[in-house]
This record gives C-alpha cells, sequence and structure tokens, in this order.
C-alpha cells in the first residue's frame, strides 16, 4: 500500500525546527506566547505542540525563557521554580503583581516569519487537472 503523502521538500523546515528559528528570533528584554508561535507556523502544532518543540531543544540551545502562556504567565514553574521569571527580570522584562508580563509592552511582534511555502508556490507546482471533455448530444 502506498501512502499519498508527498515528500517535503529538503528545503522545508518541519514544524520543531520552525518553533526554534522563531524563538531565536525573539530579543531579550520581549517575549512572545506558545500561541503566538503557534499562529507564526501556521497552526501546524498547537500551542502545546510548541512547547514539546522547544523542550525538545538541548539546554541552552535556545532563550526558551522568553516564550509565556497566553496571559502572560510563567508556565515551567512546576519543573523550574522561579527560574523563567529570574531570566526574563534579568532582560529588563517586569512581571505584576499576579506574576504576569504585560503582553502589550513586552510583547514581540515579528515583521517577518519563518513560514512554509506560500499557497501560491505550491498550486503551481502541481499537475493542473485535466480538462472536462465536453458531453455529446447522441442518445444510447
Amino acid at each position: 500500500m502506498t501512502s499519498s503523502r508527498k515528500a517535503k521538500p529538503a528545503t522545508e523546515l518541519r514544524p520543531f525546527e520552525r518553533v526554534w528559528k522563531l524563538v531565536l528570533r525573539i530579543p531579550r528584554g520581549r517575549v512572545a506566547t506558545y500561541g503566538q508561535l503557534s499562529e507564526l507556523i501556521e497552526r501546524r502544532l498547537t500551542p502545546i505542540g510548541v512547547g514539546w518543540a522547544i523542550r525538545a531543544v538541548p539546554e541552552g540551545a535556545i532563550p526558551w525563557h522568553r516564550v509565556v502562556n497566553a496571559s502572560g504567565g510563567i508556565s515551567t514553574n512546576a519543573e523550574h521554580p522561579g527560574l523563567q521569571r529570574k531570566l526574563l527580570e534579568a532582560e529588563g522584562v517586569r512581571f505584576d503583581a499576579q506574576g504576569c508580563v504585560d503582553l502589550e509592552r513586552f510583547g514581540w511582534r515579528p515583521r517577518v516569519t519563518v513560514t512554509a511555502p506560500s499557497a501560491k508556490k505550491r498550486a503551481t507546482s502541481r499537475r493542473p487537472a485535466p480538462k472536462k471533455r465536453a458531453s455529446s448530444s447522441r442518445g444510447r
């Protein structure tokens, strides 16, 4: 049985790789949310999947601490109590009384995203649909 999926071009990044490239672009003193990163990769991963992608890299490879939850809160305290907040505060990020980052003030807004090839490019690489034949008027 053959698979109906086509092989990806060698130049197209996998979803985890796309997340890593985005996280590397978040500047010091700024944060992004898991959901924002999910949107930037066309929802190829859910926000939870983005978290798994971040966990999959070797320690120190990306600035994982610059990714927060949708409310600007810390989601890593169970594993590393206080570490993410400490790292962000060292970069100048401030937290409110509820322990959340003001996303309007400290949120990262990228100009260009790490995206898959555009739909237009993909559409032109496919074979054209077969032309429909005119039906004959002859009866049977």
